[in-house]
């Protein structure tokens, strides 16, 4: 399916989630990324991927019904994009941009932010998730955004290399962002950057 894959840009509404929220959101956690400060911070950091004991499955879906986004936040200069194969949503992302609830964007109008982006698991390896995060890097040029962001967790291993593979470099570390949910208390945040003035496509 790589060859010819069509990615359709579409506003944020009922309907397209209903299609968004068919795509299945889950990996297995295999490795995690362990960050090892040194002297208390003045002495730099270390990451090391260390295998998991246990491998678990995580959904991000189950706790990010899409269909909460709107009723939690003003959704308007939100966008999803969306591949199908036939009738089948396979492959989607939402940005995120001018607003100013969402803090990951801290207040800018030149910041987007990959919200979500997610690929039905018999469809991965195909380039959808590729040619998904490329479009919402044209997008976002074409918006005026001098950089783009995106959040993951030091468990998501595959999605670590996704985007260090897009270009993207790690722009911020919080080991304590998630300390309020104990699910997720043990996870570090990790923030990826991409400075969009370089880019060409």
């Amino acid at each position: 399916m790589k060859a010819g894959i069509e990615v359709e840009i579409l506003p944020v509404n009922e309907r397209t989630l209903d299609e968004y929220r068919r795509i299945p959101s889950w990996f297995e956690v295999r490795a995690k990324l362990e960050v090892e400060i040194l002297n208390d911070g003045l002495g730099g950091m270390i990451f090391k991927e260390r295998p998991v004991q246990h491998p678990y499955k995580k959904d991000y879906g189950e706790a990010e019904e899409p269909k909460t986004w709107m009723r939690g936040f003003n959704t308007s200069n939100w966008v999803v994009l969306l591949v199908h194969h036939g009738a089948i949503p396979v492959g989607g992302l939402t940005m995120v941009w001018r607003t100013p609830e969402v803090r990951i964007l801290n207040g800018r109008d030149d910041l987007a932010c990959v919200w979500d982006i997610r690929v039905r698991p018999e469809y991965k390896q195909k380039g959808i998730g590729t040619e998904l995060f490329q479009q919402a890097v044209a997008w976002s040029k074409k918006n005026g955004c001098r950089q783009l962001c995106v959040e993951t967790q030091n468990v998501n291993m595959p999605a670590c290399r996704f985007y260090l593979k897009q270009g993207c470099r790690l722009g911020a570390i919080n080991r304590y962002a998630y300390l309020s949910n104990p699910a997720l208390a043990d996870e570090v945040q990790l923030i990826w950057f991409m400075d969009l003035q370089n880019q060409r496509r």
